[in-house]
């Protein structure tokens, strides 16, 4: 496809769709997704923007998702901010030391930073997770830490209640990379980020449990909280969720992000 015609495309979507400061509940049209390669793959194999499409054309909607994957990249021409087409922008929102753990979330939504601002600006439901090595919570006094910066985060999200924000728990990792207390404490953070004592109150606030997705049941066994076995991938030293995770949870995905946006004061329930 001409590339200057997609680049019209993007200015047309971006420039003269849904004006974010004025949204209301159950008129959010701008989704946003920020991530790395787990959440890449997420969106590619699992289909979730010909889901949104599909769901559009049966619904008469207009959902559009951008999404943020490591920051671009000028060397490569990669990465970046992604249009509604799934095209690279050429361009991205220079997330604060290109980090989405759960300190790089709390530096980019608690302080003054050109990424935050760019964000808030352009969109209207805003989805962010971190990353499988966030499942190795080492202690219990990291599991608190984790929990702190998340409150911190929600101080912000309160502050912008004609916003969405789509909070996704870490994907777990496979035996190799961790051991049960870890995974316990990885189960641990999940479940409390969709708990009352996170969420009660915060109407703004939504919860995606890509943890609990993908993980094994939390039942005692020496399996437990870890990725499941057949959603690996073949290459024993990869832990991102394989091709099968992704194809299963990408439609969930997807109409939690059209739920989130439709009645976001109604906390959708799917994940």
């Amino acid at each position: 496809m001409n590339r200057l015609f997609l680049f019209l495309v993007t200015v047309i979507v971006f420039v003269f769709g849904p004006t974010p400061g004025e949204a209301q509940i159950g008129t959010q049209q701008n989704l946003f997704f920020l991530h790395h390669s787990t959440g890449r793959n997420l969106l590619n194999e699992g289909n979730v923007r010909s889901w949104i499409n599909d769901f559009n054309q049966a619904s008469e909607t207009n959902y559009v998702l951008w999404d943020h994957d490591y920051n671009y990249r000028e060397d490569y021409h990669c990465y970046g901010l992604k249009n509604p087409a799934g095209v690279e922008t050429e361009y991205g929102y220079n997330i604060p030391d290109d980090n989405t753990d759960p300190v790089g979330l709390h530096q980019l939504f608690t302080t003054n930073n050109a990424a935050r601002d760019s964000i808030m600006n352009n969109h209207e439901v805003i989805a962010f997770k971190s990353c499988y090595p966030n499942s190795a919570i080492g202690s219990d006094a990291e599991l608190a830490q984790y929990k702190t910066w998340y409150l911190e985060m929600r101080d912000f999200f309160d502050l912008h209640e004609n916003k969405t924000f789509v909070i996704m728990s870490q994907p777990p990792l496979r035996l190799q990379y961790t051991n049960l207390e870890e995974a316990d404490r990885a189960r641990a953070f999940a479940s409390w980020l969709g708990s009352d004592e996170y969420l009660a109150g915060h109407n703004n606030m939504v919860f995606f449990d890509f943890f609990d997705l993908l993980a094994n049941a939390d039942d005692g066994s020496e399996n437990r909280n870890l990725l499941r076995s057949e959603y690996c991938r073949s290459n024993e030293n990869d832990c991102h969720p394989n091709t099968l995770a992704n194809q299963t949870v990408g439609p969930l995905f997807a109409q939690f992000l059209t739920s989130a946006a439709r009645v976001p004061a109604d906390k959708p329930t799917l994940g």
